[in-house]
């Protein structure tokens, strides 16, 4: 799904306007973005969902929740682009940051420490500073990646001490985390505009 609207039927209008944009390689960053949209939209918020390759300004938007997933040791350049094209817009607007990794599947101080530096990288090279941070475990998508990508991650996930079946699909994210998540990033988006740093 590249561009949707959701909203809450009888609530819609109501609510915060809130734009959700993400960048998705292998689907989980979108799955997770979907389910953040319905959890807004179940608490009465007008939701547009778009991927940061098409994404609008953020500008006319109550607030903005952005989503990326980890690949290589970095973000998405699609991302990268979108947050600093709108560096202006988002500096003025409540904002959500959530980050997808097979690093955040593991809760030892040494994976923790890795996946910050990971948003830490991101937060210095775009000059965001978001309101709320949700860092989330991805999945290991064996089966929809090609042959070499297939390979790699199967080396690091034996390195990692993850599953190495590569005709499965694993799934790591922790679906309660990313509904508080969206609980309250809605919380700080319904209450109100940023002050000026």
């Amino acid at each position: 799904m590249s561009r949707g609207h959701v909203d809450s039927g009888n609530n819609a209008g109501m609510g915060p306007r809130i734009l959700l944009a993400y960048h998705s390689e292998e689907g989980q960053t979108a799955k997770i973005g979907e389910r953040i949209a319905s959890v807004l939209a179940r608490e009465g918020a007008a939701v547009d969902t778009v991927t940061t390759d098409t994404g609008p300004s953020p500008a006319d938007y109550d607030g903005v929740i952005v989503g990326d997933s980890i690949h290589l040791g970095r973000h998405s350049r699609s991302l990268r682009r979108w947050l600093m094209h709108h560096a202006g817009a988002l500096e003025q607007t409540p904002t959500a940051l959530f980050q997808v990794s097979l690093t955040s599947a593991h809760d030892d101080p040494e994976h923790a420490d890795e996946a910050h530096r990971l948003l830490q990288g991101l937060l210095e090279e775009t000059g965001l500073d978001p309101d709320i941070v949700g860092l989330f475990a991805g999945a290991i998508a064996y089966t929809r990646y090609g042959w070499v990508k297939r390979h790699m991650m199967r080396r690091i996930a034996a390195e990692q001490g993850d599953p190495t079946d590569t005709s499965t699909d694993y799934e790591f994210t922790d679906w309660d985390a990313v509904e508080q998540f969206a609980t309250d990033a809605l919380a700080i988006i319904a209450g109100g505009s940023r002050e000026p740093s």
